[in-house]
């Protein structure tokens, strides 16, 4: 995919926090991801609706490594994507691939297609603790991304120890187009955490899809507030 000048994709997920009884705190968000590749760059432009019925704009950027983030009418926000609070609003599908060599061998591929020309990859774990899935590579992206909603239920009374919060499951899938040089058609991650409370659990789950919608040939540039 590096050969070509850049790549859209559709992006899709949701999460929520759900205890049995109570209803569930939810949000989903769409976007429209345009990423090239010399100049590496990208821009996301998506809507996050809450359970609420509430709609909030979101605008991401990258560029020279550095990310931008605009929710709504406020101010952005700037950092590396070292920052877990700009890399969990960055979706680049195509950084995806150099993540997963780190952990390639836990994969199981399976052909699919007319004539099994296409390959997927999957990558599948449940049961491991918080503690102990902190070293696990394949899991680094799902325990940074429960972070801001464990830091919320903690702030709310919530005082489970990493050790007894549990990976409920968790998947990652890549769809890869063998016509052509077995670029990303698809990429899919999903997750669920239990979380002890009150003598059940509080279940905290996440969903992301990016599919791609072919070649873009434009550029991405800093918006002027942006910099």
């Amino acid at each position: 995919m590096a050969a070509g000048k850049g790549w859209t994709f559709a992006l899709r997920g949701s999460e929520s926090a759900v205890m049995r009884g109570q209803a569930p705190s939810s949000a989903t968000y769409t976007a429209t991801v345009h990423r090239t590749t010399a100049p590496a760059a990208l821009r996301q432009t998506g809507t996050v609706t809450t359970s609420k019925g509430e709609r909030k704009p979101e605008v991401v950027y990258v560029v020279g490594g550095t990310g931008y983030v605009k929710e709504g009418g406020g101010a952005w926000t700037k950092g590396p994507l070292t920052d877990a609070r700009i890399a969990d609003d960055v979706e680049d599908p195509l950084a995806e691939p150099d993540a997963f060599a780190a952990y390639a061998k836990s994969a199981k591929a399976s052909r699919t297609g007319a004539g099994g020309q296409d390959v997927r990859l999957r990558v599948d774990a449940s049961g491991w603790a918080l503690s102990a899935a902190r070293g696990r590579p394949a899991l680094e992206r799902a325990v940074r991304e429960v972070e801001p909603t464990l830091a919320q239920l903690r702030r709310a009374g919530v005082t489970a120890t990493d050790d007894r919060i549990t990976l409920g499951s968790f998947s990652e899938t890549w769809d890869l187009d063998g016509a052509h040089g077995y670029r990303v058609t698809s990429h899919r991650y999903a997750f669920s955490f239990l979380v002890p409370f009150q003598g059940g659990d509080i279940t905290v789950s996440q969903e992301v899809r990016a599919d791609s919608r072919g070649p873009f040939t434009g550029s991405v540039t800093l918006p002027p507030g942006a910099r």
